[in-house]
């Protein structure tokens, strides 16, 4: 069972095109050249990022812990990378190749929003160069309850029924650091067509709606992106 390690980032005002391309290559690095990774994916977001959040004045942006009905922005890049075990999962944390780009990355983005979960799938790599993938990351509400919880996870299985999309996940976090996310949602779909239809259709809404009531909602971190890995 593959052990992946799935990272959001938002990146800052002050990082442009040539910054951005250079993130990207950096992220492919880390995909063909670390030798504990098996499989890796990687992409920048399909429908802005955060680009409608910085076309906003700093001091007149609706601050993330103030928007109750939704996350204000996409998040702009990301990067799922797959391991046999989390002693390659460690291995690869030691890497050079991968502090180097962990140091560029921190440089270029906001640290203190990094989304990160590490959890596990089962079955061969979810990875399939040039279809599109939907991630959303989640953290519970202290006082979500059980029930509450199931139900959410359960929500999110309507989306097979969706036209276009290939494969629904769901993975509980087990990572160790304290600023990682409870879980993630991994959609795969066909095109580009099929995530904008998925996205603004009644059944995607009426799984937010669940997903939120167990959720703080506002913190959550998603993307879609072109796959670019195998």
């Amino acid at each position: 069972m593959p052990l992946r390690h799935s990272v959001l980032w938002t990146l800052r005002d002050t990082t442009g095109p040539e910054l951005r391309e250079q993130m990207l290559k950096g992220l492919s690095y880390l995909c063909m050249e670390c030798r504990d990774v098996r499989a890796g994916d990687y992409g920048d977001d399909l429908f802005g990022g955060t680009q409608p959040l910085r076309e906003v004045p700093p001091w007149q942006r609706t601050p993330r812990w103030r928007s109750l009905s939704a996350p204000p922005a996409n998040f702009d890049m990301a990067l799922h990378l797959d391991f046999d075990d989390w002693a390659g999962h460690d291995a690869y944390g030691a890497d050079s190749i991968h502090n180097a780009a962990s140091s560029f990355n921190e440089s270029v983005s906001w640290d203190e929003m990094t989304a990160r979960v590490d959890w596990w799938y089962e079955g061969p790599s979810r990875n399939k160069r040039g279809r599109i993938r939907h991630v959303a990351m989640f953290v519970w509400r202290d006082d979500a309850t059980d029930r509450a919880k199931e139900d959410a996870l359960d929500a999110t299985r309507g989306l097979e029924a969706e036209a276009g999309v290939e494969s629904v996940l769901t993975g509980q976090n087990v990572g160790h650091l304290m600023t990682d996310f409870d879980w993630i949602l991994d959609v795969q779909l066909a095109d580009v067509d099929a995530a904008r239809r998925m996205l603004v259709g009644e059944q995607y809404a009426r799984m937010i709606q669940t997903v939120a009531a167990a959720t703080k909602h506002d913190w959550t971190a998603r993307l879609t992106h072109v796959m670019r890995g195998a």
